[in-house]
């Protein structure tokens, strides 16, 4: 917010979308600083990479701040940590559950479990891709913003 106000960026209070421009201007942003992510990454250089994901979360800071999120993020952010932790199975009996609902509705029939704090959870076989519970929980943001 200091980076804001002090070079007299928008800081919006409620949720909104602002003008084109400056939409056009965000995306931009986070993906100069994603590609120079990438390109760290290929050089295998430690503090380019460091520097790169700071940049990143710097973007993304005033991004949250040019739509209005500002008060909302955080329990936005903790809503979506809550639909990710729901692609966790409980037990055995609902990874099999899911294994079946794959292979009936994704041709997906090859997978690896893993057990990890206390749950299990389901990959994808071919590439280690996490998949959801067939009782997964999307994250509920339109009912954050209104609120």
């Amino acid at each position: 917010a200091t980076f804001h106000e002090t070079f007299t960026h928008p800081i919006l209070h409620e949720p909104s979308i602002p003008s084109e421009a400056r939409c056009q201007l965000r995306v931009n942003l986070l993906q100069e600083e994603l590609n120079e992510l990438a390109t760290a990454i290929k050089e295998k250089d430690l503090v380019e990479i460091a520097d790169a994901l700071a940049d990143l979360q710097y973007v993304l800071s005033g991004a949250i701040l040019e739509f209005g999120m500002a008060n909302k993020f955080k329990t936005l952010f903790e809503e979506v940590q809550r639909s990710n932790m729901s692609k966790a199975c409980k037990d055995m009996d609902e990874i099999e559950e899911t294994k079946k609902w794959y292979a009936e509705n994704r041709d997906i029939n090859e997978f690896i479990v893993e057990q990890s704090n206390g749950v299990y959870i389901l990959k994808r076989a071919e590439d280690g891709k996490i998949l959801k519970n067939c009782n997964y929980s999307p994250a509920d943001i339109e009912r954050i913003l209104k609120n």
